[in-house]
């Protein structure tokens, strides 16, 4: 039987906040495994692969203090006589598959933030990005649809209390008028990213038939999909 994502798609649902009780001296923060089962990230890689093979399950932290900017946390797992850091991008997003060892050792995350400082931690229901600027449409958008059958299957009876994703949301570095370009047997759709550096483009069922091609003019940085 087939371990159910249940928890971690509730979790996902809503911010979790956690109470660093360190000081700017590394101190130890919290177990590995218990970051990764607070999050169901074991769960999560459980899954049949085929059934996620466009899919990304990332985690965000957004320091409360403004003055601790996300990509200047510094998490470190002491494992075994080892250390190893992980990483933690300017943006806070961490893309952390469970290590088994680690949590198996008992492993135990230490971290430089200030004793007191509160951390919001995000699940981000994420998308693989792509490799290439030109593709079909229908890879570019098949990560809504799997999410939606992986939860709907993971679900069970309170699938009810999930989001039905519909769209993508495509995030770029930095704002520049990045284009998206839809070339179907109408013609030309582009969409433009808005001053946040975002472009959001809706699943549209017919053009996942037909299948058109697109262009975009830079691959964004990371891409989550959506309910709007």
């Amino acid at each position: 039987m087939k371990k159910s994502l249940l928890p971690f798609v509730l979790l996902a649902c809503v911010n979790a906040m956690v109470v660093a009780t360190v000081s700017a001296e590394e101190r130890e923060w919290i177990p590995y495994k218990k970051f990764v089962e607070s999050f169901y990230l074991d769960k999560f890689y459980a899954a049949d692969p085929h059934l996620r093979d466009h899919l990304r399950l990332l985690v965000k932290l957004e320091p409360q203090d403004k003055t601790i900017k996300p990509g200047d946390i510094v998490l470190t797992v002491v494992h075994a006589g080892s250390r190893d850091r992980m990483p933690i991008d300017a943006e806070g997003v961490m893309d952390v598959e469970p290590n088994g060892a680690w949590l198996k050792d008992e492993a135990m995350i230490y971290t430089n933030l200030p004793k007191g400082s509160k951390v919001h931690i995000d699940a981000l229901f994420a998308s693989r990005t792509p490799d290439t600027l030109e593709l079909p449409y229908a890879e570019l958008m098949t990560s809504v649809p799997q999410w939606n059958a992986l939860l709907k299957e993971k679900a069970g009876m309170l699938r009810f209390m999930l989001p039905t994703f519909n769209a993508i949301d495509l995030h770029f570095a930095k704002p520049a008028g990045q284009t998206l370009r839809v070339m179907d047997r109408n013609g030309t759709k582009i969409y433009t990213a808005d001053a946040k550096g975002e472009i959001k483009l809706k699943l549209d069922n017919a053009l996942m038939q037909v299948n058109p091609h697109v262009i975009l003019s830079e691959r964004p940085g990371m891409m989550e999909v959506d309910e709007i």
